[in-house]
């Protein structure tokens, strides 16, 4: 809104300033006119993704998002100090660049009518994608901060103070959107390209069904994209190359933010690496994720018969160590081992291999978990600080469980809950819910499925906010491993698959990484930025802050 209001002001003082205001200018598009080619409607739409490949630090808005759960920790900052202030500056930047995208898609929407010399195909499917980048920046924007701002068209600067509306009425909006934008999207998923498929707004409308408990709804979309397995989406054989550079072209993948190298690129893998591999290992698994994962038979380390304390990483879920880095494993070509007394560790990038200082053990700023993520860090990138990995918005596994959870929500305790449960299962190497469970156990088979399949990808925090699990999980320690060693016991897991670690009797030896602050009161939405509060008298403060 601030944006919008600043142009504006901007343009009224060049009307005040002058007579010679150039209204048609030679060598650019003018407001006046524009978009009028084909050329220009598609450099408009290019114009309405631009700035979803924002990034905080080194990392896309997408993978940042896990910082702010429970499951992952930044170093440098505890999760509330990057949203629970409205002066914090994710909260700002958050709100300007999904308004951004919502202002664009409505100067392209409002003025699509302009175009000349394009087919009707073209013009079609650019509507609807801009409809679909626009429910999207709502979806977001809906889920951190509650009641926001409906626009759907430029405003003027006359109707530039408007006040926040219920996110009910939102919603409502961005669920007609996606089913207008399905009609006009083609239909074959090209994921490695900027062209959104018919299966990205399905899934999409799923997932905010889902949010806001519209199980019908959730069930509805969720099943017009299972209904196009095999042609337009499918499950990956390889779980571990999804988030890689050999998982750009997977259509599991349903919809990306593009990069690449050339222009557009991100350094999450500086973040990410570990010591000896050159990386800052600044943001990080931390244990809590590790514990969630589950042995190979299925149950939880508290109960499986197959978990040894002194060897934690053994007869585990395959997608922990495709997803993390563990202690013990090769990483970048490193033996990665975090204990504190490791002084040496083996080099493997020559032949023979050659035992060399290990930065990961000795220095002050190796990882403070004692992990790094696999996922988005992949060492065949061709420059060390450079990625071009799509970070995923939305893909397969995902819908499968909106699936699932919808069904279960809504008393649908099927056949097909548990099949599109297996599914993600049986690629994953895990053995299969076997039928008959009640709703409860259901439910908690869906939520440690969510956990371990999509961590690191920037599903989480929304899901512990939405469960209402969040001031249970984001108040007190964070942990890393135990430095010099593994715990006696495994700590209790819970039905959400959160451990429990007060039972365990040398629980003092593991790292606190940071103490964390949640307010139960406030912190389940974000605060409206301060900035907005201040230029807009319109709009009102959420609870709390």
């Amino acid at each position: 809104m601030k944006r919008i209001l600043y142009s504006l002001i901007f343009i009224t003082t060049l009307f005040s300033c002058s007579k010679q205001l150039v209204k048609y200018p030679l060598d650019a598009p003018s407001t006046a006119t524009f978009p009028k080619t084909d050329a220009e409607m598609r450099a408009a739409l290019i114009g309405c993704f631009e700035p979803l490949n924002f990034r905080f630090l080194e990392n896309p808005y997408i993978i940042w998002l896990d910082m702010y759960s429970d499951i992952a920790a930044n170093r440098d900052n505890t999760p509330n100090s990057f949203w629970g202030m409205p002066t914090a500056g994710n909260v700002n930047t958050i709100w300007n660049n999904f308004y951004t995208v919502i202002s664009r898609c409505n100067y392209l929407l409002d003025n699509i009518g302009r175009v000349e010399g394009a087919s009707q195909q073209a013009v079609t499917e650019t509507e609807a994608t801009a409809r679909f980048l626009r429910a999207y920046a709502y979806s977001i924007l809906t889920q951190l901060y509650g009641d926001v701002p409906l626009v759907t068209k430029t405003l003027s600067l006359s109707e530039a103070f408007v006040g926040r509306d219920p996110k009910s009425k939102v919603v409502d909006f961005i669920l007609d959107e996606l089913d207008k934008a399905a009609a006009g999207l083609p239909a074959n998923n090209q994921p490695n390209t900027m062209i959104v498929a018919k299966v990205a707004a399905w899934g999409l409308a799923s997932r905010v069904s889902l949010y806001n408990e519209r199980w019908a709804k959730a069930i509805e979309t969720a099943s017009k994209v299972i209904s196009e397995e095999g042609k337009q989406v499918v499950l990956n054989n390889e779980y571990g190359n999804i988030c890689m550079r050999a998982g750009k072209t997977s259509k599991e993948v349903i919809w990306a933010i593009q990069f690449n190298y050339n222009d557009i690129f991100h350094e999450t893998p500086l973040a990410f690496r570990s010591r000896m591999a050159g990386g800052f290992s600044n943001r990080m698994p931390v244990q809590a994720l590790v514990d969630a994962y589950e042995c190979t038979d299925g149950l939880s380390i508290d109960k499986s018969p197959l978990y040894n304390p002194q060897k934690p990483f053994e007869n585990r879920d395959p997608r922990l160590g495709k997803t993390i880095a563990l202690p013990g494993s090769v990483y970048y070509g490193y033996q990665f081992e975090t204990h504190k007394d490791s002084l040496l560790c083996w080099n493997y990038n020559v032949s023979p291999a050659v035992r060399v200082n290990n930065l990961d053990a000795t220095h002050t700023f190796a990882s403070f978990s004692g992990y790094c993520w696999r996922k988005y860090a992949d060492p065949t990138e061709q420059h060390a600080s450079r990625s071009d990995i799509n970070p995923i918005v939305l893909r397969y596994a995902e819908v499968l469980l909106n699936f699932a959870e919808a069904r279960i929500e809504s008393d649908q305790l099927d056949d097909q809950v548990y099949t599109a449960i297996n599914k993600i299962r049986t690629r994953a190497g895990m053995p299969v819910i076997l039928q008959g469970k009640t709703k409860a156990q259901l439910r908690s088979v869906v939520r440690k499925e969510r956990k371990v399949e999509l961590a690191g990808e920037g599903v989480r925090y929304f899901d512990i906010i939405r469960w209402k699990i969040a001031d249970k999980l984001l108040d007190g320690p964070c942990y890393g491993r135990n430095p010099r060693g593994f715990l006696s016991k495994a700590p209790a897991i819970d039905e959400n698959g959160t451990p429990d670690y007060s039972a365990v009797p040398d629980r003092n030896l593991m790292r606190v990484i940071q103490t964390r602050t949640f307010v139960a009161s406030a912190n389940y939405l974000w605060p409206i930025p301060d900035i907005e509060i201040q230029t807009n008298k319109n709009l009102t403060q959420n609870p709390g802050y």
